[in-house]
């Protein structure tokens, strides 16, 4: 039998011989499985511990001896279901922080200025930037940052910010993706902001005012990369208003 499709969908050659010899044994302890699997003894347990994780073979006690058994072999496709659901999942990560990524490479590669915050208060300074540079009645563009926005760090942060934002008399229109609808409606809801919602993926956590783009990047230690460049602000706002047409 070809192996190599199973070593494709991330079995090492360990994992497959045992899995093969727990097949022809039925149900076994590990000494027949060494034998008929030929691997190391020091290696066997290690493996099994493996194919138990991945769903692939089960173990009973009896006297005080553990007996592996192999999975049904249809559980290969619950496996690979399983890792499937995982490659999507980093997919849609690693298209979250694409803009970030992007962001920090134009960091290095442009001449306009730029600033990065570090911390929260550094997001407090960079945020503040918004509501020093904008006027009165002016509005500024956001692309939300959507499911980080239910932990309540930022939860008061948003808070006391927005607070400032609404004494100062300033607007601001946000995206979101409609998944996130409710975490908007119940935390982040503010006079002077008008939100709409869209299926479609966008730069996460982008804040676009006035000639700048400011970009959060969450996390245990959050980050605020601030760029002035008004070739920069023209893209995001046009694309900002494309998708606000779209949006409902």
């Amino acid at each position: 039998m070809n192996t190599k499709i199973l070593e494709d969908i991330g079995l090492s050659k360990n994992e497959i011989k045992v899995y093969f010899a727990l097949l022809e044994l039925h149900q076994s302890s590990a000494t027949p499985i060494v034998k008929k699997s030929g691997i190391p003894n020091s290696k066997i347990y290690p493996t099994l511990e493996k194919l138990i994780g991945r769903g692939l073979v089960s173990f009973v006690i009896k006297n005080n001896v553990k007996y592996f058994h192999a999975a049904d072999p249809q559980n290969l496709i619950e496996f690979l279901s399983k890792k499937q659901q995982s490659i999507e999942e980093q997919k849609d990560e690693i298209e979250q922080i694409i803009p970030q990524l992007e962001l920090k490479r134009q960091l290095a590669a442009q001449t306009q200025e730029a600033h990065v915050y570090e911390g929260f208060k550094g997001m407090k300074v960079a945020f503040n930037t918004i509501l020093s540079t904008m006027k009165k009645g002016e509005s500024y563009y956001v692309f939300s940052l959507g499911g980080v926005l239910v932990e309540e760090k930022l939860i008061r942060f948003f808070q006391n910010y927005h607070a400032k934002r609404v004494e100062k008399g300033i607007k601001v229109r946000i995206l979101s993706r409609k998944k996130f609808k409710n975490v908007m409606a119940k935390w982040h809801g503010n006079p002077g902001m008008a939100i709409k919602y869209i299926s479609q993926k966008f730069p996460v956590g982008a804040f676009i005012f006035k000639g700048h783009v400011l970009t959060v990047v969450w996390g245990e230690n959050p980050s605020a990369f601030i760029i002035k460049s008004a070739q920069n602000y023209e893209s995001y706002k046009a694309f900002f208003d494309e998708m606000w047409k779209k949006a409902r």
